[in-house]
């Protein structure tokens, strides 16, 4: 579940904000930072709080995320996002803290399954029809996962160690995942290299070829993840996507468990907030093309 919330809640709404001029200068748009506060402090809050993880808690916080970024969606689609208004702003945040707390509140399997990924690959490619509807898969997982209709990969016993350079894998995770969207702007071809990345990640998972790549070195994962930040290109929109996929699911499959939500997710918001002020400030001679070729 984490990982359907990092990509069609966590990079979904970084690109909204980023594409509709979101600032700090009003005292409703600290609100959007709610859900990254609890994301950060999520596993703290949990062992001391338990009793706010039940059951009962976990579907009205699912429902609730629902439904207020299903109401999001149908704002922006009417009217688009208005920086001055609070409203979108409540609706954004009360639907990430929402689906969020049903992600703290639940057992984090093995690894995503290709269910999983191809979930993210559907909501994904529906932001070609609205920007804002990735968001929506995440509220709507949020709630079937509290549920308990979201089908779940059983949870391993014992712990496991993460492969050494995870955190940077993650960072660039983030700055790479978000590349197409800077690039294409307003225009949602970016939803095409998403879904890619989806599939891609998905067919990471099966039988065979999960063998196969599971010998690569953990040194591959963040130099693949390099390379293809660098390399991005805008005709091969597609099997860059899907390559990033299978990278990405490769590193899901290699980070710790139980997963470090805080630290790992808040590595990949890191890496979209850097990938964002490289896109849009980077003005050093010749820097920009070095770290983007495609550009």
């Amino acid at each position: 579940m984490i990982a359907i919330w990092s990509f069609l809640y966590l990079l979904g709404l970084g690109r909204l904000l980023a594409m509709n001029g979101f600032d700090l200068q009003r005292p409703a748009a600290w609100l959007i930072l709610l859900p990254i506060l609890l994301l950060l402090s999520g596993a703290q809050v949990r062992r001391q709080l338990p009793a706010l993880f039940s059951a009962a808690v976990l579907r009205v916080a699912g429902t609730l995320g629902f439904a207020a970024l299903l109401l999001l969606a149908r704002h922006l689609n009417l009217a688009g996002w208005d920086v001055r208004e609070a409203w979108p702003d409540l609706l954004a945040a009360t639907g990430g803290f929402g689906s969020l707390w049903v992600v703290l509140g639940s057992a984090e399997e093995a690894s995503p399954t290709v269910g999983h990924w191809l979930w993210i690959a559907f909501w994904l490619l529906t932001g070609f029809l609205d920007p804002a509807l990735p968001l929506v898969g995440a509220g709507l997982a949020g709630c079937l996962t509290a549920w308990g209709l979201l089908p779940r990969q059983p949870v391993p016993g014992g712990e496991r160690p993460a492969m050494r350079p995870i955190t940077l894998t993650f960072f660039l995770v983030g700055l790479t995942s978000s590349k197409a969207g800077w690039d294409f702007g307003p225009r949602p071809d970016w939803a095409f290299a998403g879904a890619a990345l989806g599939l891609g990640a998905a067919l990471a998972q099966l039988g065979p070829l999960h063998r196969h790549l599971a010998r690569l070195p953990d040194w591959a994962l963040p130099l693949g993840l390099g390379l293809l930040a660098i390399a991005y290109a805008p005709g091969l929109l597609l099997p860059w996507g899907a390559l990033l996929g299978i990278l990405v699911s490769l590193a899901w499959d290699r980070a710790p468990r139980p997963f470090a939500t805080g630290r790992l997710a808040g590595a990949l918001l890191l890496g979209l907030v850097f990938s964002f002020a490289l896109h849009s400030n980077l003005w050093l001679p010749g820097l920009r093309h070095l770290l983007w070729l495609g550009n």
